[in-house]
């Protein structure tokens, strides 16, 4: 449950629930944010203003993420370095006078709106599916031989974690995160990951033959 008003952080960058993003503060306003979240729950919200807008006239309605703050390391000049996992999103209903030098929103919650259990779990099958083909052409294409990553069984979570690894645009991201229906979600990232997904398992391909320098390993030819 998200209570409001909440410290917010506009910020060019797409948080999504579940992902985790180190961050670098180095304006005196966000250090004070910092200081502040730090002594209550180590939360405020990431919110991207939309292209060409400056974040004092951050449209209401935008929706955002709530930040938690899981590592800090305070540098000796003030700065900060700091990963957050985003958690639970929210919808920003507009600035509220606090008199911090950071700026405090009221938002409220932007939970997802129900889909048959029957068609989400299709579309989870076939999401992961291809989620699992791109990640293990991306770790050959890299010499990666740890475990691929797991993915959770909830739907809803399950279209996060994997929009996680797409390389797309905020606008992009941005639309997957105000998305309210876990299936349209599902169905449009499944259609981003189709896009390039015969591509990257062709480089993984090459990039094995490339290792073996050309040579044949299989039996002589008859």
């Amino acid at each position: 449950m998200i209570t409001t008003p909440i410290p917010l952080f506009p910020l060019g960058l797409v948080l999504l629930p579940g992902a985790s993003v180190p961050l670098h503060l180095f304006e005196p306003r966000y250090r004070t944010m910092l200081q502040d979240v730090a002594s209550s729950d180590n939360r405020f919200g990431l919110i991207a203003p939309p292209q060409d807008v400056s974040e004092s006239r951050l449209p209401a309605g935008r929706i955002g993420c709530l930040a938690h703050v899981v590592a800090s390391e305070v540098l000796p000049d003030g700065r900060a370095n700091i990963v957050v996992e985003g958690e639970t999103r929210f919808r920003f209903d507009g600035y509220v006078d606090a008199g911090t030098p950071y700026r405090m929103g009221a938002v409220s919650a932007w939970d997802d709106t129900p889909d048959l259990a029957e068609s989400l779990a299709s579309a989870a099958e076939r999401l992961m599916a291809l989620a699992l083909r791109a990640v293990t052409a991306s770790m050959t294409i890299h010499d990666v031989t740890s475990p691929a990553p797991a993915f959770g069984d909830d739907p809803a979570l399950l279209s996060f974690q994997v929009a996680q690894l797409l390389r797309t645009g905020n606008d992009t991201l941005y639309a997957l995160l105000a998305e309210r229906s876990p299936l349209l979600r599902m169905q449009r990232i499944e259609k981003l990951l189709r896009t390039g997904l015969g591509d990257l398992e062709e480089a993984a391909d090459l990039h094995v033959r490339a290792k073996t320098n050309g040579h044949h390993h299989g039996p002589p030819p008859g």
